[in-house]
């Protein structure tokens, strides 16, 4: 069983992780923010099945690793497997640019440590901000308020 823990926002949320399913993890919040907080003592979110969310987080890690361990250091994407991450799991993404240098591009955007390589925190950057724009074009498909005031 390993523990992982990552701050988001006052909380501390803690996944532990065991050997059942390829990402197998269980979520606990502790709070650090006192009795006013969202999770005002530990709680310990657990399903018998995943939920979408779950399942969403899950491919999201398995498909980042089936591309990153093609090259010489897994744990990272080289331009290559980002191009072939991006061809093969964003293609329509991909077809709507009109700048053939755009995975160049997106990979120096991206690569916010400068090391010629995209790690998970990194290439989910890039998985945010197009969820983040599917979600406005989804909102203006409902007729939905977009954007913040």
């Amino acid at each position: 069983m390993v523990k992982s823990f990552v701050t988001v926002g006052t909380h501390i949320i803690a996944a532990t992780c065991q050997q059942k399913r390829p990402v197998p993890c269980t979520f606990s919040a502790l709070s650090t923010a006192g009795a006013s907080s969202y999770f005002p003592r530990p709680h310990t979110f657990r399903a018998a099945m995943p939920s979408d969310l779950e399942t969403a987080m899950e491919m999201l890690i398995l498909v980042f690793h089936r591309y990153a361990s093609k090259d010489g250091q897994p744990g990272t994407l080289s331009r290559r497997e980002l191009r072939e991450l991006m061809e093969n799991e964003l293609a329509n993404f991909l077809k709507s640019q009109k700048d053939p240098g755009a995975i160049d591009k997106i990979m120096k955007d991206l690569d916010a440590n400068g090391d010629g390589q995209v790690d998970f925190e990194e290439f989910v950057s890039l998985v945010v901000g197009l969820s983040v724009a599917c979600e406005q074009c989804y909102k203006m498909h409902k007729g939905l308020k977009t954007g913040k005031k």
